[in-house]
């Protein structure tokens, strides 16, 4: 009897601890942090750099033509996690001419390795299923005016013009296929057989009459759904690790780098834009 007394106690609290727990919630304040890391790739192969002029070509497309990359970059802006309740989180938006003003905009570059880690704060506690980001520069950044920080031009922001806007994606380097002839400016030189894909563009302009449309909106809203559901907390800091596959680009638009060698304008880059969500993939995540 004794016995069985303990073990109807002994089940009665287990009962009771679990249910506690089940009944335990975050505080309504209570917020937490979460990373995502952009790792790029080409293939299945991690990306490595190449200096410029380099005659050394490791990567190969799916039609057999070699190249390298010399640079590789993207803006990252309006990010979004989104709970499994359907609650958005969205990281806050700021465009200013002060630096220290400026919020929600990052660019990810694959020479800074700190630059491919954005850490989003204030982030209410709670689970979260999926990510949604934007890679351009939208209207909001470029009908503001001056803009400071990483969106300033003087600071080396990749900014065109008012009508076509910012470049929201960089990729350069080499190949033998290229038909790039050198040139040689005051203080910079483009490189026989280099290449340079510039993906931007913010509005969509209707040509005049008997004209070519040049401006197009080639900023790409993506939303990747996490391997897992993360939980955000005081305690609990998860990150989201998304691959960016460069071949997977250049392949799915059958790029051909002896015709292919010179996107400098919006309407050039839309085939790219167009692609540029089959290139970001979560690979996994950590808890």
């Amino acid at each position: 009897m004794k016995t069985l007394n303990i073990i109807i106690f002994s089940t009665l609290f287990v009962l009771l601890f679990t249910a506690c727990k089940k009944d335990e919630v975050a505080p309504a304040n209570e917020v937490g942090e979460m990373v995502l890391e952009f790792d790029n790739v080409v293939g299945d192969t991690d990306l490595q750099l190449s200096d410029k002029g380099s005659t050394n070509y490791p990567y190969t497309t799916s039609s057999g033509q070699t190249f390298n990359l010399t640079t590789m970059g993207y803006y990252v802006s309006k990010i979004k996690l989104i709970a499994e309740d359907g609650t958005i989180h969205e990281d806050e938006m700021n465009v200013s001419a002060n630096a220290n003003e400026v919020k929600g905009y990052y660019q990810v570059l694959e020479s800074n390795t700190s630059s491919q880690f954005i850490t989003l704060k204030n982030i209410p506690a709670g689970k979260y299923s999926k990510v949604s980001f934007t890679i351009g520069i939208d209207e909001e950044g470029v009908q503001e005016g001056a803009a400071g920080g990483i969106l300033d031009p003087a600071e080396g922001a990749w900014f065109w013009n008012w009508n076509a806007g910012y470049i929201g994606f960089v990729m350069e380097g080499a190949s033998p296929n290229s038909n790039q002839k050198e040139v040689v400016g005051d203080g910079w030189k483009i490189f026989e057989k280099s290449f340079a894909l510039h993906v931007g563009g913010w509005k969509d302009v209707q040509p005049a009459a008997g004209e070519t449309q040049k401006f197009v909106n080639n900023v790409k809203t993506i939303t990747l759904t996490l391997d897992s559901p993360v939980t955000v907390s005081e305690k609990l800091k998860p990150e989201a690790h998304i691959v960016v596959d460069a071949l997977k680009l250049l392949d799915n638009t059958n790029i051909d780098f002896s015709t292919t060698y010179a996107i400098h304008a919006p309407i050039l880059g839309k085939p790219f834009a167009e692609q540029l969500p089959s290139a970001f993939v979560v690979h996994h995540v950590h808890q």
